[in-house]
């Protein structure tokens, strides 16, 4: 038998079996070292272990038998020829079995690296059709299918679009989402596997596949979203002479639908999800990045220590300086309004009565003494009427030195003598003089014009008294606005040429936009605009001019401004935080 145990043991080397035993005087110890190795080998489905023992009692393998780690168990040594027998049929089984679990396991290798490049190239693309060129090609790849195609489904429109794959042999493609068999994979939402595309009544040539012949082999899934939602349609294409799409096609076809869904969810195909734009799932200048390819190492971040120290510093004396400033730092309220110039010693002349403007008979800014006729409205019927009554009163007049006795005479000429009085007076109603020397301004008539009893007609100046300005100030701030408090005003057209100036009087009342026009008479009350009730605040200009862009200006009568004056104050902590506002006014009126 040594022959045989010699061919066994080539056997054995040849092939990787576990445990062998030969021989029929096998020892105990023999057995458990036999044991030990058994158990030591490690198990899979590509390998066998053999046991063939003699002598030894069968249950010191019996863990092995239950773990199925036992080809062939004989109590008692067997012939050389059934040995043999046993030995090539365990070599050849194992070699099946490696040859079997070799090649699935080289397929399911190929299959992952086919599957990983497919959903890069896809992934790398950002626009929609890129991303459907990208599928198609990666079902020929990864299917091994003869023509494959992305369908992009659009459930606004209810269509099936399809980018064309060569510009120059497809066009584009736009089908009904109600037609054909991938329009069923839509509908279902299910993997479909077609053995003769033109033997299934829902084929449609144009939806399905525009170069089918009617023979081939057909499959379809769906891409499915976050949500459960159809977002594209992946189908495959194989020639009739080819091999039909089995279980495992369809696998690894949903495999690849998995594995790209997260690419077509970002796309934005019109639909938004909860109302809001789907967002990219990577920043595009990482996927930039990522196809153009690392251009150089990266390093590792390094921190400075002692910049850490610097500026933990810097925050801690930031942090400081900010309570700090809450607590010292004051914010200003004000009462701001608009504001006139008024220049002093000004008599402002106005019409009595109605009348047309004859003659004019000053000039802007031609110096007057008191009793100039200034200007002279058109008087004839006046004047008319005086010299009528006149004329009467030399006719009595001629009577009474004739007849010192005649009684009606004399009471003609006291009657006619208080006519020609009022005949007088109405006659210099028709004319307007100087009240009061001065110059001439703000001359507003002209020769021709009707006049209406109010009616501004000029000014003359006086030159004795300082300008003024009259701000009007909003009408709630009355209890906080005080006589000698600061005003700020900046005249319109000098941006911060600003004048500081003292209150010098409140008024009393609160008064409404119409009676605040009416105090600015006729000529300025337009230029004001009121927001609600206001105030009129007086305070005096220092001199008759202001600094402005590096030049002396001069002010003029009606020069429309902006005042402010501050009305109180409080710490920046405090309008922050008001309620700390009560402390302070406390500790404020302990300390006064």
């Amino acid at each position: 038998m040594a022959g045989s145990e010699a061919e066994a043991l080539r056997l054995l080397g040849a092939q990787p079996i576990g445990v062998l035993a030969l021989g029929a005087a096998v020892s105990g110890d023999r057995a458990r070292r036999l044991l030990e190795e058994a158990e030591s080998a490690p198990a899979a489905e590509t390998r066998l272990n053999l046991v063939l023992a003699g002598g030894p009692d069968p249950t010191l393998f019996q863990e092995l038998i239950d773990r199925d780690r036992i080809f062939y168990l004989s109590q008692e040594p067997v012939p050389a020829v059934d040995l043999m027998a046993l030995l090539r049929s365990a070599g050849s089984r194992w070699t099946a079995a490696a040859q079997r679990g070799d090649g699935d396991e080289r397929r399911r290798t190929v299959f992952a690296r086919r599957l990983l490049a497919a959903t890069q190239a896809i992934s790398a693309q950002k626009k929609p059709e890129g991303v459907a060129r990208a599928a198609g090609e990666a079902v020929e790849d990864v299917v091994q299918a003869e023509r494959g195609y992305c369908l992009l489904y659009d459930p606004s429109t209810e269509t099936l679009w399809a980018p064309p794959r060569d510009a120059d042999l497809e066009e584009e493609r736009r089908e009904s989402a109600a037609v054909g068999l991938v329009s069923f994979v839509v509908r279902t939402g299910r993997p479909l596997a077609i053995e003769r595309i033109g033997g299934d009544p829902r084929f449609d040539r144009d939806a399905d596949d525009p170069k089918a012949r009617g023979d081939e082999r057909f499959a379809a899934v769906p891409v499915l979203g976050p949500d459960g939602r159809i977002l594209a349609v992946l189908a495959a294409v194989r020639r009739a002479e080819e091999r039909a799409f089995d279980d495992e096609d369809l696998k690894g076809f949903t495999l690849l639908a998995e594995q790209a869904a997260p690419t077509f969810a970002q796309l934005r195909l019109g639909e938004e999800s909860d109302g809001l734009p789907a967002a990219a799932l990577f920043r595009e200048e990482a996927v930039e990045h990522h196809n153009v390819g690392l251009r150089g190492e990266g390093d590792v971040l390094r921190v400075d220590p002692g910049w850490m120290l610097w500026t933990y510093r810097l925050l801690v004396f930031v942090l400081v300086a900010g309570l700090l400033f809450t607590l010292i730092a004051r914010v200003h309220d004000y009462a701001e309004g608009p504001a006139v110039v008024r220049m002093g010693g000004r008599n402002d002349l106005t019409a009595t009565a109605d009348g047309t403007v004859s003659q004019v008979l000053a000039a802007p800014g031609e110096r007057v003494e008191a009793g100039h006729l200034l200007v002279r409205f058109y008087g004839a019927r006046e004047a008319a009427e005086l010299a009528r009554i006149d004329h009467e009163f030399e006719l009595q007049l001629i009577n009474r030195l004739r007849d010192p006795a005649d009684a009606g005479a004399q009471q003609a000429l006291i009657s006619l003598r208080a006519e020609r009085e009022l005949a007088r007076s109405n006659l210099a109603e028709r004319e307007v003089r100087a009240p009061v020397a001065g110059v001439v301004s703000d001359l507003r008539v002209r020769v021709g014009e009707h006049i209406s009893p109010g009616q501004s007609l000029l000014s003359i100046a006086r030159g004795e008294s300082r300008p003024t300005v009259i701000a009007f100030l909003p009408g709630q701030y009355r209890p906080l606005l005080k006589r000698g408090m600061p005003l700020r005003m900046e005249v319109q057209g000098y941006r911060y040429a600003y004048q500081h100036l003292t209150v010098d009087s409140v008024g009393d009342e609160v008064v409404g936009p119409a009676e605040a026009r009416r105090f600015l008479g006729e000529g300025l009350g337009d230029s004001v605009q009121f927001a609600g009730p206001v105030v009129k605040v007086e305070a005096h200009l220092p001199s008759s001019t202001f600094e402005a862009e590096g030049k002396t200006r001069g002010y003029h009568d009606g020069m429309v401004a902006q005042a402010e004056v501050r009305i109180r104050s409080e710490r920046v902590l405090v309008t922050l935080i008001p309620a700390l506002k009560a402390f302070f006014e406390t500790r404020e009126g302990a300390d006064a």
